[in-house]
């Protein structure tokens, strides 16, 4: 008789960013670290995926047209939605460093992304975030 470990849940990513090739980078590298993967081009689209499905974490660029990073973030905060979330921005803005921290951001990832870091860091989020769903 063998005996097997149940294979640990990975957790459901949303990749929200306006460049398609930036999320299909993403998703490739992501792949094997989230049990799905969806992905949007914007944060209206994004917040239209969090109204209808949960996600153990997102990842989100910030500069976007139509609704920010930081949009989403403030409006799943103020819907309730405790997700942990991933800002990933190129601009190095200290701006939004403290309105993103204030929303519970869990983590600011620069790009360009070290792999491993990136990957550590989305791992560690989606563990979090069905932690906080069992809760």
């Amino acid at each position: 008789m063998t005996n097997t470990a149940p294979t640990p849940k990975k957790g459901r990513l949303l990749i929200i960013d306006d460049e398609s090739e930036l999320r299909e980078v993403l998703i490739a590298l992501l792949e094997t670290s989230a049990s799905l993967i969806q992905e949007a081009a914007n944060g209206v689209e994004g917040i239209e995926l969090l109204k209808t499905q949960q996600f153990d974490a997102v990842l989100s660029d910030e500069k976007m047209p139509k609704k920010s990073g930081m949009d989403v973030l403030k409006w799943m905060r103020e819907n309730g939605i405790n997700t942990p979330f991933i800002i990933h921005t190129g601009f190095g803005q200290k701006d939004i460093v403290y309105d993103a921290q204030r929303l519970g951001v869990y983590a600011f990832v620069s790009k360009p992304w070290d792999e491993r870091a990136l990957i550590r860091t989305i791992e560690e989020a989606l563990r979090c975030g069905m932690e906080q769903q069992k809760d």
